[in-house]
C-alpha cells in the first residue's frame, strides 16, 4: 500500500491520508480474514504436518486446541463483512471491482468450492493479491488510476512472490500430499519446483533491468531494488544445497524466513527509491515525510521479525517434537511414501 501511494505522489498526485488509511485498513482486514479462513480450512493439513517451522504449517492454534475451529471460521466471516463495508465506501466502481476481486481470491484461497491452493493456483493467487490487486486499490483511491510505474515495479516482485510461496509450500509438501492439497510443489515434484524457484530469481531482476532500460522504471528505483539481489543469490545457494529436501526445520527455517522477507524487502526498497526520486523531482515535502514515516515503520516491523526469527526456533522445535510424538505411527509412516512420491 505504501509503495502504491508513493508512486502516486511521484506521479504528481496529492497525498490523501484518509484514503491511504482506508486502503491500509482494507488490506489488513482482508489479510487477517485470510489467516482465520486458512486456519479453519487447512486444519487437516496442519494436523498432518510434523515438519512445520515458525512460518509454515499454520499457526498451530487450532491444532493445539488453543482456539476452537468454529471461532476461527466465525472470525473470518466477521472480517469478510468488515471488508465488504469498506469496499462499499470506496468512491469509484474501478476501486470496488479491484477490491472485490482481492476479497474473492483471498477467501477462496483455501475455502470451498474453489480451494485455489488445493488446485495448484495458490502461489499465483497470493502474488495477484499482494503484488497486484491491493496496490492497485490503493492507487485507485489515491490517484483514480493505476500508474504504469506501479505496474512496472510490481511485475518482478509478483514473480518473486510466486517463487516465495513455492518455497513455503515446499516445506509443507509431505503433509499436503497426505490430505490431497495439491500445491505446485506437490503437483510437479520437489526438484522441478526448486528449479522453477531458482530460475525465477534472475528472470525477476532481468525484467526489472529491462524496464529501467526502457525508461519505465527510474534508475534510482532500479538501484534500490537491485540491492536486494544478494538475497536471491543466497536463496539459490540454499535450495541447490538441499536445504528443503529433507524437511529439517533447522535448515528450512532460515530459508522460508528470508524467502518471505525477500519480497517485502524488495517492495520496501522500491518505495525508498520512489521516495528519493520524487524528492529529486521536488515533490511535496510533507507527503515525502509521511511516506518516510511509513517506511520507517516497516523497518521497525522487520527488526521485530528478525528478533522473532532468532527466538522462535527453540519454541517450534519443542512444539514439533510434541506433534511428532502425538502422531500415530500409521500417520507418520503414511506421510513418508506419499511425500517421497511428491518429491519426484
Amino acid at each position: 500500500m505504501g509503495l502504491a501511494v508513493a508512486v502516486s505522489v511521484h506521479q504528481g498526485y496529492p497525498l490523501d491520508l484518509t484514503w491511504y488509511a482506508v486502503a491500509q485498513l482494507f488490506a489488513w482486514t482482508v489479510h487477517v480474514m485470510t489467516h482465520y479462513c486458512n486456519e479453519y480450512f487447512d486444519l487437516d493439513a496442519d494436523r498432518a504436518n510434523v515438519y512445520f517451522t515458525p512460518w509454515t504449517g499454520g499457526s498451530r492454534a487450532l491444532v493445539d486446541g488453543l482456539v476452537a475451529p468454529v471461532v476461527s471460521l466465525g472470525a473470518g466471516f466477521v472480517l469478510l463483512s468488515a471488508s465488504m463495508l469498506m469496499m462499499a465506501a470506496m468512491p469509484s466502481w474501478q476501486a470496488r471491482v479491484l477490491a472485490t476481486a482481492a476479497v474473492v481470491l483471498a477467501w477462496f484461497y483455501t475455502a470451498p468450492p474453489m480451494k485455489l491452493n488445493y488446485r495448484g493456483a495458490g502461489e499465483v493467487t497470493v502474488a495477484a493479491i499482494l503484488n497486484g490487486l491491493w496496490p492497485a486499490v490503493a492507487a485507485m483511491l489515491q490517484a483514480g488510476t493505476v500508474p504504469m510505474l506501479l505496474v512496472a515495479v510490481l511485475a518482478p516482485t509478483a514473480l518473486l512472490q510466486v517463487a516465495r510461496m513455492m518455497v513455503m509450500n515446499l516445506g509443507d509438501r509431505r503433509s499436503d500430499a497426505t490430505v490431497g492439497k495439491r500445491t505446485l510443489p506437490v503437483i510437479i515434484g520437489y526438484q522441478p519446483a526448486v528449479n522453477l524457484i531458482v530460475g525465477a530469481q534472475p528472470v525477476a531482476y532481468a525484467m526489472l533491468t529491462a524496464f529501467a532500460v526502457l525508461g519505465w522504471v527510474p534508475w534510482l528505483v532500479w538501484a534500490a531494488m537491485a540491492a536486494t539481489a544478494p538475497l536471491s543469490v543466497w536463496l539459490v545457494r540454499q535450495l541447490r544445497g538441499g536445504a528443503m529436501r529433507d524437511l529439517e526445520p533447522r535448515r528450512m527455517t532460515p530459508v522460508v524466513f528470508w524467502a518471505s522477507n525477500h519480497v517485502s524487502l524488495i517492495v520496501a526498497a522500491a518505495m525508498l527509491g520512489v521516495i528519493l526520486d520524487a524528492a529529486r523531482r521536488s515533490a511535496s515535502p510533507g507527503a515525502l515525510a509521511a511516506l518516510g514515516a511509513v517506511l520507517t515503520g516497516y523497518g521497525v516491523l522487520f527488526a521485530h521479525r528478525l528478533w522473532l526469527a532468532h527466538h522462535a526456533p527453540t519454541r517450534v522445535g519443542r512444539d514439533r517434537r510434541r506433534a511428532a510424538s502425538a502422531a500415530t505411527p500409521r500417520t507418520v509412516d503414511r506421510a513418508k511414501p506419499l511425500g517421497e512420491t511428491a518429491d519426484g
